[in-house]
């Protein structure tokens, strides 16, 4: 997962690719086996104990999803934790302090 985060003109922008295969479960590969389900199925984004974004997600998501989202009440120096889960209740996060926008 790459992440950014950035502070300009009061508004922390954050922005994410992650990096995940987003299958389905319903592709089949070249030999015509199902491919197993591997999704992400919901995320989550906070300062502290503070949520800022809550998203159940799920396998209609393309390949290596990106996501841009901008917050009020962030500032410099603070630090933002993105937190998946997928289809398999596997669990993983990433901080990412913000800077000053450039």
């Amino acid at each position: 997962m790459q992440l950014t985060a950035t502070y300009a003109d009061g508004k922390t922008r954050l922005r994410a690719l992650l990096d995940h295969p987003m299958e389905s479960g319903h592709r089949r590969d070249s030999r015509g086996s199902v491919i197993d389900a591997n999704y992400l199925k919901e995320l989550v984004v906070k300062v502290g104990d503070r949520i800022l974004l809550e998203s159940a997600i799920g396998p209609n998501l393309s390949k290596n999803p990106y996501l841009s989202v901008e917050f009020e009440g962030v500032d410099v120096g603070d630090t933002i934790e993105v937190v998946w889960t997928s289809d398999t209740d596997e669990e993983s996060s990433r901080t990412v302090t913000v800077e000053p926008a450039v």
